[in-house]
This record gives structure tokens, C-alpha cells and sequence, in this order.
């Protein structure tokens, strides 16, 4: 995991228990998961950079801070737009830019093969 419920207490100066506990676990498992994801690495046996983590654990509060999906609500005549098809759980715009760094670099290349073998003009070999 990219963070634990203890780096979450730690920002935001909350103990969880019980449900909220849980709700804490499947978002720390939720934006493990899609930075990992996004990010195109895991973190599983190496600790991650300190940057990763913080981001992380900015996504965590972001989603303990929202209603599940809801990108605008109105009061007069009730009025309620979710947001990702009410899917909380992506990664924000923010998030994303600051992830950019780390992100692996897939992709094929090229590679400059120098010899040190060079006939001379008019040579046989």
C-alpha cells in the first residue's frame, strides 16, 4: 500500500473507528490501486517517493470530504448531478498532474550502436 489509515490520522488529526475505519481501508485500497495504475508501478516492495505518497493520501481525504459522486447539488427544487456516473473513486485532475512525474516511461526506443572497428576507404575487411 501507497499510505496506511495512520498517514491518513496524521493529516487530518482524526482517529477512525469502526464503520469509518473501513471506509478509510477500501479508499486507502481504492487509490493505491489507481496510482499504481496510473503511474504504470507498484510500490510493493520499495517505499514510495514521498511525493506519490502525499498525493495519495490527499485523494484519500478528498474522497472521506465528498458525497459519493456528487459533482453539484441545488437546493431550490432539489436539484443533484453526480459526477463519473457516480463513481467517486478516480483520480482528480490535480492528482494527475502531480503523479506525472513519476509516471513510467513505456514506449519503444532506439538504441545507437557505435563500433569501434572502421575499415578505412578502400579496404577489404
Amino acid at each position: 500500500m501507497l499510505m496506511t489509515v495512520t498517514d491518513i490520522e496524521a493529516r487530518t488529526g482524526q482517529t477512525y473507528e469502526d464503520e469509518q475505519l473501513d471506509r478509510v481501508n477500501a479508499f486507502v485500497g481504492d487509490v493505491t490501486a489507481l496510482v499504481e495504475s496510473y503511474l504504470g508501478r507498484t510500490y510493493t516492495t520499495s517505499t514510495p517517493p514521498a511525493a506519490v505518497r502525499a498525493v495519495a493520501c490527499l485523494e484519500v481525504i478528498r474522497y472521506l470530504n465528498t458525497d459519493p459522486g456528487v459533482a453539484s447539488d441545488r437546493i431550490g427544487d432539489l436539484s443533484t448531478a453526480y459526477a463519473y456516473g457516480g463513481a467517486v473513486v478516480v483520480l482528480s485532475r490535480d492528482a494527475k498532474d502531480a503523479l506525472r512525474p513519476f509516471r513510467w516511461k513505456s514506449g519503444l526506443g532506439s538504441i545507437q550502436i557505435i563500433s569501434r572497428y572502421i575499415p578505412e576507404p578502400g579496404s577489404t575487411a
